[in-house]
């Protein structure tokens, strides 16, 4: 999992989170849109592994799932939620992948 940071409209900081899996073919991509990016500065984490203690806040995961924009983060998405206990951040990840 990779965390992008950015400055949101009114200055506020805004943090997505981006899952990165190795794609079937070639490297993987996952592309996402910055919603109230406000800006041209932007930092990225380098990417961590995900396993079921993983927790992060639910407003993230929501504002993150739906920033997805292909199928690859998608897909991201849906491994990330079978790695994860939190039985909550699941059904945001499912309400959200719909």
């Amino acid at each position: 999992m990779t965390t992008v940071r950015y400055a949101g409209e009114a200055g506020s900081e805004r943090v997505l989170l981006v899952p990165v899996v190795r794609g079937r073919f070639g490297p993987a991509a996952s592309y996402v849109r910055l919603p109230g990016f406000a800006g041209e500065e932007w930092t990225a984490s380098v990417a961590t592994p995900v396993g079921p203690d993983s927790t992060w806040a639910v407003e993230t995961v929501t504002l993150s799932v739906a920033a997805s924009l292909n199928d690859a983060t998608r897909d991201a998405w849906r491994a990330v939620r079978a790695l994860i206990s939190d039985s909550g951040l699941r059904r945001v990840i499912d309400q959200e992948l719909r």
